[in-house]
């Protein structure tokens, strides 16, 4: 069971990494954050000298892991119109404390007493800890922008939501847990039975 949930952990963990280094777009790091890291990074001679890289480091840690995506892991149902299970309050703290570690630069020193967490995700934090400095460094190298480029991005339209394509996951999801839903529905004044949902499972006639 440790293995199997491990394994779904990565894959999970992995698909958000890619979410959040914009893997699928890489040549098209937001304005904002482009924007962000330059100020921290000019603000580099009020450090001292031993300690100004780590400490830039943390600044944008900070703004933009901890802020952000730690935030939004730990708390889908800020952004999603959700319930979280309780059940996957402490999975999805793992996460969040796997995304943290891959972006400190602060040592892990595990031992026999470290969590099991610890200990499970340490090679996959040590192999998303290159990949972070090499993201940080892609997003040095983009050109320099403007505040007004920033104010311009944040005003653009948002993309299109593809209600077709929500609709017909949603459908999908229904059938998968018929039984469930025709079960939970009573509790809310409605009923559905498995018969309706064959129906709806038909194709249409052509």
């Amino acid at each position: 069971a440790v293995v199997s949930t491990q394994s779904t952990g990565e894959g999970v963990f992995d698909s958000m990494m890619g979410t959040i280094f914009m893997e699928s777009n890489i040549n098209n790091i937001p304005p904002a954050i482009k924007f962000l890291f330059d100020f921290l990074e000019s603000k580099r001679d009020r450090i001292p000298s031993d300690d100004v890289n780590e400490t830039v480091h943390i600044w944008k840690m900070n703004s933009l892991v901890l802020r952000l995506w730690v935030n939004i892991m730990k708390n889908p149902q800020f952004l999603f119109d959700m319930e979280k299970p309780p059940i996957m309050d402490s999975f999805l703290s793992t996460l969040s404390q796997c995304l943290i570690d891959s972006f400190s630069r602060s040592d892990l020193n595990l031992s026999e007493n470290s969590s099991a967490n610890k200990l499970n995700y340490n090679k996959e934090v040590h192999k998303y800890r290159r990949r972070v400095l090499a993201w940080y460094s892609d997003v040095m190298q983009e050109p320099p922008v403007t505040l007004r480029q920033v104010v311009q991005e944040s005003r653009l339209p948002p993309m299109p939501f593809r209600t077709n394509f929500a609709v017909s996951q949603l459908f999908h999801f229904a059938l998968k847990y018929r039984e469930e839903i025709s079960e939970a529905l009573p509790f809310f004044g409605t009923t559905i039975t498995r018969s309706d949902f064959d129906v709806l499972a038909k194709p249409p006639h052509r």
